[in-house]
């Protein structure tokens, strides 16, 4: 059986994570698989606690230590840089989660699976539902609807994915990657196969996900797509222009709302750009193999 990697960001979650490695080790156990572990410390403020020992079927857990907290999305773009970097050694593909248990750990055996039987850049899990509360939901779907209207892409997925290590290559030189991790998927991979799961509960815990991180994410996502929202928006603008005429209150009010958001789009993605420079420059990631 081949052996993968599965590359984890955490922030304080350290419970969540030794519960979420006991799953993992049970269902390579269970299937034969053998798995590397790279934990990504995203500058935890808790003292990090790993309990965990070498088998038969993790051969390796490593945490890298970033020297700065950059959530999720970021931290997996340093991850698979680092990944890339020794990829002369290890040539695995990277299986990709969130610690807290809201990525189901058994459909780790669907996606590998899935990968091995199509042979995609990427295989990603579809959420078919969400346990988060109303007002989140409903803002979310918003956003997938509003991406879709302007960009055709309809992204269901988070971080849960298995990607070719061949691939890796094709994103990481980019900010989207620094942006969102799903809009850069779709926004620089070709062969994307999708399965299908129910996304989980915390293992403990609350959520850290708030309005602010929501907003910054979604204007993120928006940002990677500029330029196809750009032309979306004045074909949309025409048609408007066309069936109510120039002087009427809803075109200019639709034209206005649509220049003041692609303005803030390219100010979003101009920012997330200057901070991919300058965080490719200065950030450090320490290694610590754990075994």
């Amino acid at each position: 059986m081949k052996n993968f990697t599965i590359a984890i960001p955490v922030f304080n979650d350290w419970d969540n994570l030794n519960r979420l490695l006991k799953k993992i080790n049970l269902i390579a156990k269970k299937n034969s698989f053998e798995f590397n572990i790279l934990i990504i410390n995203d500058f935890s403020t808790i003292k990090q606690k790993i309990n965990f020992k070498k088998n038969i079927y993790i051969k390796k857990l490593d945490v890298l230590n970033l020297d700065k907290n950059l959530g999720s999305q970021r931290a997996i773009a340093v991850a698979l840089n680092y990944l890339l970097k020794q990829k002369k050694k290890i040539k695995n593909d990277i299986v990709i989660m969130d610690a807290d248990g809201q990525d189901d750990p058994n459909v780790i055996k669907n996606l590998i699976y899935t990968f091995k039987k199509n042979h995609p850049d990427i295989v990603v899990v579809e959420r078919t539902n969400r346990n988060e509360q109303f007002w989140f939901k409903f803002l979310y779907s918003f956003h997938k609807i509003i991406l879709f209207i302007f960009t055709g892409n309809y992204i269901k997925f988070g971080n849960f994915s298995l990607i070719s290590s061949r691939k890796i290559k094709n994103i990481i030189n980019s900010s989207d990657l620094w942006a969102a991790y799903p809009a850069a998927i779709v926004n620089n991979l070709n062969n994307i196969k999708k399965i299908q799961s129910e996304r989980k509960k915390r293992y403990s815990g609350n959520s850290k996900v708030n309005l602010n991180k929501l907003f910054n994410h979604s204007s993120r996502v928006f940002s990677v797509f500029k330029n196809k929202i750009v032309v979306t928006s004045i074909v949309y603008c025409y048609v408007l222009y066309f069936i109510l005429g120039y002087d009427n209150l809803i075109f200019y009010f639709f034209t206005i709302s649509i220049i003041i958001a692609n303005l803030y789009n390219f100010y979003i993605d101009f920012t997330n750009k200057k901070d991919f420079k300058n965080n490719n420059k200065l950030l450090k990631a320490k290694l610590r193999k754990i075994f």
